[in-house]
């Protein structure tokens, strides 16, 4: 597995591990969007194949870096790309001079929580029926650096 800055030739398959992941995934114009944002950074997980099975993305706001998206291919989870995503979002976010970096996780998810927490976020607050379909609330946790 190999962790890389997202290109314009992953982006269909980045659409494609939003629509496996959730119910309300982002369209390719999202995706589009914040692949041309300077202040956004994408990464992505590719298997030894070279296909897309996970990634991350991120937006800077001045010296605060905020997580928008983590998924992983079901048949790739619990095996640490996850891990390395979120490894490579943080050294990113560190590298460019943040604060922190934060993020909201279901709170029925523990298998992030648990990852979020070995790298070092902690618990800053709930957001209340943040997520739809099931609605959820939202774990808020904040890595300071």
């Amino acid at each position: 597995m190999r962790i890389v800055s997202l290109s314009s030739i992953h982006i269909d398959a980045v659409v494609a591990v939003e629509e496996v992941c959730f119910a309300h995934p982002w369209n390719r114009e999202g995706i589009e969007s914040n692949f041309n944002n300077p202040d956004a950074y994408f990464f992505v997980a590719l298997d030894d194949s070279g296909d897309v099975i996970g990634y991350i993305g991120t937006y800077m706001v001045r010296d605060e870096c905020f997580v928008t998206n983590v998924a992983v291919l079901p048949e790739y989870r619990k095996q640490g790309v996850g891990s390395a995503l979120v490894e490579r979002a943080t050294e990113n976010a560190k590298a460019n001079h943040a604060t922190f970096i934060t993020l909201e996780v279901r709170l029925s998810n523990t298998e992030a929580i648990n990852i979020y927490k070995k790298y070092g976020f902690e618990s800053d607050g709930i957001r209340p029926k943040f997520y739809r379909d099931p609605d959820e609330d939202a774990l808020i946790m904040t890595k300071r650096f």
